[in-house]
Order: C-alpha cells, then sequence, then structure tokens
C-alpha cells in the first residue's frame, strides 16, 4: 500500500472502483429498468433513459470552487451505495409509467413511412415530458422540506433502519435459518432469501470497498461479502461425514457423489439423495450449520481477531481458499472451527439417521435372500 501511494498507481487503481461500487446505481437504474421494460416487451432503451433522466433530476448538484469558477457536479455521495433505495424506486415508478403510457396509447403516432427506429423515438417523447415534469415536482417539493431532496428523505426514513437492522446479527441468523427451513421443504431457500439479503446487505458491502479503497476503517462487521464466505464449509463438512463416517451404503454413495460439488458450496446431491428434505432427522442441524457458522465468524470479528470483510468472493469459492484471500489465516482458522462444529452439530442426528437406513437395507437385503 506504502509503494502504491507513493508512486500514484493507488490513484489509478481505484478508479475501477470509482467506475464500479462508486457509481453502482447508476448500473442499478439501467439495468432495473431494461429488465422491467423487457417484461412487459416495451423498448428497453426508451425505459432507461427515462429512469436515468428521472433518476439525475431528483439528485442535488454540489457546487465546487473550480480555481476561480464555480462549477455544478454531481457528487459520488448518492451514486453509489446511498443511492441505491431511489435508485430502485424512480426505476420501477418511471418505468412503469412509461408502460401505462403506451399501453394506452398516449403517444405521438407518426405515418407509417417513417422509419421505426425514428419513429420510436417520438412515441415515447410524450412520456419522456411527463416524467421530467413529474419528478422536478418531486425535487422541487422535497427541496421545501427539512430533508432538502428525496435521497436525505429515504435513507433517513427507509434506508438508515434497515442498514439499522441488517447491522443486528439476529438478523442475519433469521435469515439464514429461513433459508435453510425453506430447503427443508424442498424450496430453493438462496433463491426465496437473496432479494432480502442483496437489498439489507449489498449497501454494507459496497460501503465497505468505498472505505477500504479510501483507507478508512471498514464501518460494518455484516454485509453480503461476510454471508457469502463465513456462512461456513457446512457442505464439506457434512460430504465428509457421509464419505468416511456412516455404514450405510446408500448413504456412502451419496458421500462419494457429493464430496465433490461440496467443495464448491453446491449441495443439491445430498439434499436430493439423502434426501434432506422432508427428513425429521435432518431438519435441526440443517437449520442450525449456517446459523452457528455465522455466530462463530461474527464473534471472532467483534474480539478483533477476523478482519472485517470488504472482498466480494463467489460464493462457490472453496472454504480455506476463500477464508484465506477474506481474511488471511484467521480466516482459514475460522473456517476450520466452523468445519468442525458443524461436524458436532450434524454428528448425533447423522448417526441416528445412518442406523435407520441400515436397518431398512437389511431388511430388504433379506427379503431378496432366497427362501430354501
Amino acid at each position: 500500500m506504502e509503494f502504491l501511494n507513493n508512486s500514484g498507481l493507488a490513484s489509478y487503481i481505484n478508479l475501477g472502483n470509482t467506475m464500479t461500487n462508486g457509481i453502482i446505481t447508476i448500473y442499478l437504474v439501467a439495468a432495473l429498468a431494461s429488465e422491467m421494460a423487457k417484461f412487459y416487451k416495451k423498448n428497453q432503451m426508451n425505459a432507461i433513459l427515462i429512469s436515468l433522466l428521472a433518476f439525475f433530476i431528483v439528485t442535488p448538484l454540489t457546487v465546487f470552487e473550480v480555481g476561480e469558477a464555480p462549477v455544478e457536479a454531481f457528487t459520488l455521495q448518492y451514486l453509489g451505495s446511498r443511492g441505491m433505495f431511489v435508485g430502485m424506486i424512480v426505476a420501477l415508478i418511471t418505468t412503469r409509467i412509461y408502460v401505462l403510457m403506451i399501453d394506452k396509447g398516449i403517444k405521438i403516432k407518426m405515418p407509417s413511412a417513417v422509419p421505426p427506429v425514428i419513429s420510436s423515438s417520438f412515441e415515447s417523447l410524450i412520456s419522456f415530458i411527463l416524467i421530467a415534469v413529474i419528478f422536478i415536482s418531486v425535487n422541487f417539493i422535497f427541496s421545501k422540506t427539512g430533508y432538502g431532496d428525496i435521497h436525505t428523505c429515504i435513507y433517513t426514513i427507509l434506508q438508515q433502519p434497515l442498514e439499522g437492522a441488517s447491522g443486528s446479527l439476529a438478523t442475519m441468523l433469521l435469515i439464514c435459518f429461513i433459508g435453510e427451513v425453506f430447503w427443508w421443504f424442498g424450496i430453493h431457500g438462496s433463491n426465496v432469501t437473496s432479494t432480502i439479503i442483496a437489498t439489507l446487505y449489498m449497501p454494507l458491502a459496497i460501503a465497505n470497498t468505498q472505505a477500504l479503497a479510501s483507507g478508512e476503517s471498514l464501518p460494518f462487521i455484516l454485509n453480503s461479502y461476510f454471508l457469502n464466505i463465513y456462512k461456513g464449509p457446512r457442505h464439506l463438512a457434512l460430504a465428509c461425514l457421509l464419505l468416511f463416517l456412516v455404514r450405510s451404503k446408500q448413504l456412502k454413495a451419496i458421500g462419494k457423489v457429493s464430496i465433490v460439488p461440496s467443495f464448491f458450496g453446491i449441495s443439491e446431491p445430498m439434499k436430493f439423495g439423502i434426501p434432506m428434505v422432508f427428513q425429521p432427522l435432518i431438519f435441526l442441524p440443517m437449520s442450525l450449520a449456517p446459523v452457528i457458522c455465522i455466530a462463530i465468524a461474527y464473534f471472532a470479528t467483534v474480539i478483533g481477531f477476523l478482519p472485517r470483510v470488504a472482498v466480494d468472493l463467489p460464493w462457490s469459492m472453496p472454504p480455506i481458499i476463500s477464508g484465506f484471500i477474506a481474511g488471511g489465516f484467521a480466516g482459514i482458522i475460522v473456517q476450520v472451527i466452523q468445519f468442525i462444529a458443524v461436524i458436532l452439530i450434524y454428528l448425533p442426528f447423522l448417526k441416528a439417521l445412518d442406523k435407520q437406513k441400515v436397518t431398512e437395507e437389511n431388511e430388504r437385503e433379506e427379503k431378496l435372500q432366497p427362501t430354501a
């Protein structure tokens, strides 16, 4: 870091972070408007442009002194993680208004001889004007309040309390528990909870990354990066138990199939092979494993043993490697402790399940034996 700062390379490297996390709300607005327009089978480019227009209208400009001349510009404050909630709201509202106006036929109709590219631009012109007027009015209304702008209002009323909730260990543990309960019912728990996790914890993760790039202390322990890395090597632990501990032929076979995928966080062979779904003996350890793992990593961070996370790693990154990249040797030690904890959680329940499976297999073999 000292070399990068002294050589001036740090500013160039940080440019990558500034142009991604630093203005992530712009990408979010464009992506959300595009997907929504695609869903309603409307012009995606028009939806993107209208949404960006509305977002920039309600985003306050700041006056800077450059030399002797004042310059108006957008700061990164509301283009990064802090503006994500306003960006989502604006993209959804503007695209829905645009879709509604096109469906109601409120558009400029051009003669059939006009090329489609040109006529499409004119068709959306009324939508552009109306949405611009609406959001200029919104901007004026908020400027007369104590908040000054919609960003400050939304951040104070909605985003700040949500960040407070997401900063609570109990909230993350509850989300992890609920996700595993869905899995037990055969529903993809990660997909169900992903929207909640992204809403609550992605802004905190981006704030940590921006703080790291600025050389500041990381403000948040709990974030989406932390959850991906320290949810625990629970699948690997269970696969190892199946491979090396059980006597049941079925469970051992599942262990052989599952061991390699489990290194990469893939648990479906065990979920539907044991099966874990609707298996009463598996419900408790399956639901508690990620909860215990997150609690271990959280308290290791609180006492200062584990550094806070500001690096985004894929959920499929194998344990030990992910722990080392995110937290050095402390990350490895924490993941090893998590691995042992998961084994201890599963052990008594898996022994009972193994005994049950062995009995079933023996009974099945006896039935297949030829009678004298």
